[in-house]
C-alpha cells in the first residue's frame, strides 16, 4: 500500500509506526525500544562519571555517580531518605486528590455546557499560565508554613492541567456521537456516562498525568520554603551543607518515585480504560 492509498483509518489504525517496526512485530518493538531507553541512559550516567572523575568541573561541585549512590545509601540507611520520601507523597496524595475532585467534574461541566465555558473561560486563562511556585509565598502569607500551605499550591498547580484536558475532551466528542444518542433517546446522565466520560478519557488521562506532574515538580519548591521535612527539604539542607552528592542524589530519587507513578499507577490506568476499550494501540 502506497502513502497515497493511506486513508486516516489506515494512518489510526497503524499510527506512526515505522516499516521496521511492522515488520519486527509488537514484542521485539517494545523490546527494541526499551534497550534503547536504557542505553541512552547508560550513556549518560558515563558521560557523568567522564565530566566528574577527569575534572572537567570540579569535583567539590559534581560528584562521580558512585559518590551519589553511596549518599543516597547512607541517607536510605539511617531513615532520612524514606521519612522524606513518605512525607512528600503524603503531601503530593493529599493536594492531588483534592484537584481531582475539584478539576475533573468541573472540567467536565465546562466542556458540556457552553454558558458554563463562556463564564470561565477568561478566568481560567489568566490564573492557568501563573507557574506553580508562584503561588507558594501567597500560600505561606495565607496558611502560614506547614501542610495546608503545601497542600493549597499543589491543589492550585495541578488543577488547571486537570480542568482544562478534561473540557477539551469534552467539547472534541465527535457530534455523531451526540445524534446517536439523541436517536435512541438515551437518558442526559445515560449518556454522560457511558458516552461523554468514556469519549473524552485520552483527554482526561492526560489531564490526570500532566496534573500530577506538575503538582510533583511544585511540592519540591513548597517544601524548600514552608517545610521541615520532605524531598525538598532534604535537597536545600543539603544544599545548606555543601553536599552535592546528596543533593544530586535527592534530585534522582524525585524523578524515580515519579516514573515509579508513571509506571505503576497511570499506565494501570490507561490499560483499564482507554487500552481495554479498543482506543489505545496496544503494540
Amino acid at each position: 500500500m502506497s502513502p497515497i492509498d493511506a486513508t486516516p483509518a489506515t494512518v489510526a489504525e497503524h499510527g506512526p509506526r515505522s516499516v521496521m517496526d511492522r515488520l519486527r512485530g509488537p514484542r521485539a518493538t517494545r523490546f527494541a525500544h526499551a534497550a534503547v531507553g536504557y542505553l541512552f541512559l547508560v550513556g549518560v550516567i558515563l558521560l557523568w562519571h567522564l565530566a566528574a572523575s577527569t575534572g572537567i568541573y570540579p569535583r567539590h561541585l559534581l560528584p562521580t555517580p558512585m559518590e551519589v549512590a553511596q549518599a543516597v545509601r547512607e541517607a536510605f540507611a539511617d531513615g532520612d531518605l524514606i521519612h522524606n520520601v513518605m512525607r512528600s507523597l503524603e503531601r503530593q496524595v493529599v493536594g492531588y486528590v483534592a484537584s481531582v475532585i475539584v478539576g475533573l467534574p468541573l472540567g467536565l461541566v465546562v466542556g458540556w455546557s457552553r454558558w458554563t465555558q463562556s463564564a470561565l473561560q477568561t478566568t481560567i486563562r489568566i490564573i492557568y499560565p501563573i507557574p506553580g511556585v508562584a503561588w507558594v509565598p501567597l500560600a505561606i502569607l495565607w496558611f502560614g508554613l506547614g501542610f495546608k500551605s503545601i497542600i493549597f499550591a499543589i491543589f492550585i498547580t495541578a488543577v488547571f492541567p486537570i480542568l482544562v484536558n478534561t473540557a477539551a475532551g469534552v467539547a472534541a466528542i465527535d457530534e455523531q456521537y451526540i445524534r446517536v444518542v439523541k436517536v435512541f433517546g438515551t437518558k442526559p446522565l445515560r449518556a454522560f456516562l457511558r458516552v461523554v466520560i468514556p469519549a473524552a478519557m485520552p483527554f482526561i488521562l492526560t489531564g490526570l498525568r500532566l496534573g500530577y506532574g506538575t503538582g510533583w515538580r511544585v511540592i519540591i519548591s513548597a517544601e524548600i520554603l514552608a517545610a521541615t521535612d520532605g524531598l525538598g527539604f532534604m535537597i536545600d539542607n543539603a544544599r545548606w551543607q555543601l553536599r552535592p552528592d546528596l543533593v544530586i542524589g535527592g534530585m534522582l530519587i524525585i524523578g524515580i518515585v515519579g516514573l515509579l507513578v508513571e509506571t505503576v499507577f497511570f499506565d494501570w490506568l490507561e490499560r483499564r480504560t482507554i487500552g481495554r476499550w479498543g482506543m489505545q494501540r496496544t503494540d
